[in-house]
């Protein structure tokens, strides 16, 4: 066999091996989890940032060590009624003996900045654009109150709410479906309910 078969024939088979890990890796290192952990002090101000947003502490209440971690919303949750639009971020704060914090003190916020699609859902109130956090002791997503603010360098803003709960905070819209039109009202994730079965026919 000639050199140049050979050669030839080696790049035919590796190529498509290329392709897909030029595929996959992107896709695995966008799965990542990102951490960013700092140490806390009474009284100070803290700007915890991560992608495309992060944590805000005013008058620092809580002393011990803050850990924000981002990562994408699981993709076997892809059919949820939310649309997530940015990787959740997961907020704990630990204590100087290492116990996590059952409370949050103080006035804490979580913010997401605003590209020009997520605005424009933002504004449209049908699309039901919130900051939601996960009910890690009841199931399922709720519905944080959530508010806009102009920020400098930030044409479209950003959206913030006051945290309350140590857990998953996350940037979505929900389908707008007759379902979730009728439960906006409400905070609770709504689920879908069975639909009847049949009555027997005597």
């Amino acid at each position: 066999m000639g050199k140049d078969k050979l050669v030839f024939r080696i790049a035919l088979f590796t190529l498509p091996l290329i392709i897909l890990a030029a595929g996959v890796v992107p896709a695995l290192a966008f799965q990542q989890v990102q951490t960013e952990e700092v140490r806390l002090e009474f009284n100070k101000d803290y700007d915890v940032f991560i992608g495309n947003g992060g944590i805000f502490i005013d008058d620092s209440q809580l002393k011990g060590t803050l850990v924000l971690k981002s990562q994408e919303f699981p993709p076997e949750r892809t059919m949820s009624w939310h649309k997530f639009t940015q990787r959740l971020l997961d907020f704990r704060v630990y204590q100087e003996d290492g116990d996590p914090f059952e409370w949050v003190y103080g006035v804490v916020r979580v913010y997401f900045n605003l590209d020009d699609a997520q605005y424009d859902r933002w504004v449209d109130k049908k699309n039901n654009m919130s900051i939601w956090y996960k009910d890690e002791l009841n199931g399922g997503w709720r519905k944080c109150v959530t508010h806009w603010e102009s920020v400098p360098g930030l044409p479209k803003g950003r959206l913030w709410c006051v945290v309350r709960h140590y857990t998953q905070y996350g940037l979505a819209w929900t389908q707008p479906t007759i379902i979730m039109k009728m439960a906006k009202l409400g905070t609770a994730t709504p689920t879908a309910s069975p639909s009847p079965s049949p009555s027997p026919t005597p």
